[in-house]
């Protein structure tokens, strides 16, 4: 069962300006090896920067997705606790 979660994309990497947007992603749950605040992107969004009309009170995880021989890593709108919890929840017992 796949998690629907909202993804911060910086659109600007190629100039040293960030530019962000959000959009929605689904997730296997069975591929995330690791949760971690991501605090960076919190001070920034205190401060306004991220996207106009964002509480400022968001925090955001960065999640770490197995890919078989290397990993990805994404930022999230959620705590790590928040996260976890929404991971853990989707995950359904099958009778056999």
């Amino acid at each position: 069962m796949l998690v629907k979660l909202t993804e911060v994309c910086n659109n600007a990497a190629v100039t040293s300006r960030h530019q962000y947007t959000l959009r929605d992603i689904f997730i296997n749950p069975e591929h995330v090896v690791m949760i971690r605040e991501e605090r960076r992107l919190r001070e920034i969004n205190e401060g306004g920067g991220v996207l106009a009309g964002l509480d400022t009170n968001h925090r955001f995880s960065k999640l770490t997705l197995n890919r078989g021989t290397t990993g990805t890593e994404i930022v999230v709108i959620g705590a790590p606790e928040i996260i976890e919890t929404q991971l853990k929840s989707s995950k359904v017992l099958l009778k056999g």
